[in-house]
């Protein structure tokens, strides 16, 4: 309030604080998001109405010695398909090798993973207790699981840091991650001469975008949200053109346009080149996510720390 009253654009850290906890995060650190979908008819036989499906997901690895790998990435684009439990194997074999942080932002991931967990406890899959018990190390449990637990590598979320030790004026209040990148990058100096390079002249790899793809673009002397730079997800819309439109439609902002590609990808008679073009769309979108949260950190790391 007094900032908004004194036109002061400056951020309020609670330094000591932030640095006390991102002292207890364990190299190298995991950021992972999840796609997911929820409607009234399932679009696979057997399934309950409005049950989670988890469909697509992206995996950033940064390493102690600030390299950063686009470690991994799933996304199912198989009309008909059920993937929750092939998306659980697929997580497994991303982050399940080491003891490194894993980060997500705000609580949706975990809930997935609850609901995978139940979905998996009344499945016949042969692997279903080593999976389980995977999932479990990286979530705690919600109010609904009849048995309570907290995983050693809990997932961290890089939202609620957000909300607890860092206030940036331009997020205009919304702590989503589609505000707090553009915000962090406005204030940042460390990541405006990083990102204004192509990625092919950073430690950074990426699956879905050229080496010459440069993340941070400029309108005469302001900063372009990155989001707005992707091609449009749906019907000419981009993800936060689509939010826009619909922000009013309870828990479909971030990832509305996510959910309603997925929903199409479910249509039998699409063309093998609409489907594509839908997939990679979907697959950057993802990416840029978990990017997203690197640069939070980073942005943290260095300008905040600056350690």
């Amino acid at each position: 309030v007094e900032k908004a009253v004194n036109r002061d654009n400056s951020i309020y850290v609670e330094k000591e604080a932030l640095k006390q906890e991102m002292k207890k995060w364990k190299f190298p650190l995991h950021f992972i998001d999840f796609e997911t979908s929820t409607v009234a008819l399932p679009f696979t036989s057997g399934r309950k109405p409005y049950e989670q499906v988890a469909f697509q997901f992206s995996h950033h690895i940064y390493n102690d010695d600030g390299t950063i790998v686009h470690k991994s990435q799933y996304i199912n684009n198989t009309a008909g398909e059920f993937p929750n439990f092939i998306f659980a194997r697929a997580l497994q074999a991303a982050i399940g090798n080491d003891e490194g942080t894993v980060f997500k932002f705000a609580t949706h991931e975990n809930t997935i993973i609850n609901a995978i967990i139940t979905q998996l406890e009344e499945s016949k899959e042969t692997d279903k207790d080593n999976l389980i018990s995977f999932l479990k190390t990286i979530s705690k449990s919600t109010k609904n699981q009849i048995k309570q637990w907290e995983g050693h590598r809990n997932m961290v979320d890089l939202c609620k840091v957000v909300k607890d030790y860092y206030y940036n004026p331009y997020t205009n209040g919304s702590n989503s991650i589609k505000a707090v990148l553009p915000a962090s990058l406005n204030s940042s100096e460390f990541l405006k001469n990083k990102y204004i390079q192509p990625i092919g002249n950073l430690k950074l790899t990426s699956q879905n975008f050229p080496s010459s793809h440069i993340w941070l673009q400029m309108e005469g002397d302001k900063i372009i949200n990155p989001y707005k730079t992707l091609p449009p997800l749906f019907d000419n819309w981009n993800e936060t053109e689509l939010e826009d439109n619909i922000s009013d439609i309870e828990n479909i902002a971030d990832g509305g346009a996510a959910l309603t590609a997925y929903a199409k990808l479910q249509y039998v008679d699409m063309t093998s080149k609409e489907r594509n073009e839908i997939t990679q769309g979907l697959l950057k979108y993802c990416e840029l996510d978990t990017l997203a949260m690197v640069m939070i950190y980073e942005h943290f790391k260095y300008d905040i720390i600056n350690e």
